[in-house]
């Protein structure tokens, strides 16, 4: 009966070691399985940008990772930012030492006084690279048109390029009538088969997919796009992100480069490309305020920063 005891107890001892190891790894395992989770979580978490702007996104570059966004799907005109597209396209397609000469059609529509442009004159060659400057750093919209048309022969046929372009990167909501981002009307002779008032469109999160694309494929635009002046025919004035960098100047984020988009129907637009604590951000602001204020969309676009980074 001792024995029997014995044989019990010990068998009871091992039991409860073995009860005691399972348990012990069981919580082990649920703890790192909690953990899992919660890091999961907080890797999917998409901050709420509480921005006034219509729609606004900030990107990590180096990750691909929205950190924010406000109405981020939503497809609204976006002006001249359609130039990034027509600027990468130009140093996919062209030589920078090509010259172009504007069609009549792109040399009146650079008349327009409320249109930005260069502008350019008749029966007149221009270097690619003075034209690329002058549509990135100027927006300049006669300079935009007239690369649109080298590259394809047309604004249709380029902003069918356009599209196939976009739809490699998986960007579905992007619509293009032409080359500048301008209004379908103030296109003159080469409108499109669309209503007058349509203008090139696309939502937040797309144009930071976008821009993401564009600097990984063509970096040398970054350089292009932080120059503070631009001399076109002789003449040299300040470039659009001398104004981006007056303004961020004053904050501790570091603007590397921009596209602004202005329009009647656009508001003030921006994108942003930003370094902060060696980390790169993409930023998007969309229909910041009516396109006379354009100090909201520098605005918003340091509020979205200062929410997410």
């Amino acid at each position: 009966m001792k024995k029997i005891g014995l044989t019990i107890a010990v068998m009871a001892g091992v039991m409860s070691v073995l009860w005691f190891a399972s348990s012990f790894n069981q919580a082990h395992h649920d703890g790192a399985k909690r953990i899992a989770k919660t890091k999961k979580i907080k890797q999917l978490t998409v901050k709420k940008l509480t921005t006034t702007a219509s729609a606004a996104v900030v990107m990590n570059r180096e990750t691909g990772k929205i950190l924010g966004t406000k109405n981020g799907t939503q497809p609204l005109a976006i002006a001249s930012i359609s130039k990034l597209m027509t600027g990468y396209l130009t140093l996919e397609k062209l030589a920078m030492t090509d010259m172009i000469e504007p069609s009549a059609n792109t040399v009146k529509i650079g008349e327009k006084s409320e249109l930005a442009a260069v502008p350019l004159n008749a029966a007149t060659t221009y270097r690619t690279d003075d034209l690329l400057n002058a549509a990135l750093q100027l927006s300049a919209n006669d300079a935009a048109i007239a690369l649109g048309d080298e590259i394809s022969g047309s604004q249709l046929r380029f902003t069918k390029l356009m599209a196939a372009t976009a739809k490699q990167w998986n960007i579905k909501t992007a619509k293009w009538y032409n080359a500048a981002g301008i209004r379908n009307d103030e296109m003159e002779d080469d409108k499109v088969n669309a209503p007058n008032s349509a203008e090139n469109m696309m939502s937040a999160i797309d144009v930071a997919k976008m821009s993401e694309q564009i600097l990984k494929h063509q970096p040398k635009i970054i350089a292009i796009l932080s120059q503070t002046t631009n001399t076109f025919n002789g003449t040299t004035q300040a470039s659009n992100f001398s104004l981006m960098n007056n303004y961020f100047s004053q904050t501790k984020y570091q603007v590397t480069g921009g596209k602004l988009g202005v329009s009647v129907k656009s508001g003030v637009s921006f994108v942003g490309f930003f370094t902060y604590k060696k980390h790169h951000y993409v930023t998007v602001v969309l229909h910041a305020d009516q396109y006379k204020n354009l100090s909201a969309v520098f605005r918003e676009t340091k509020r979205i920063l200062d929410e997410t980074v």
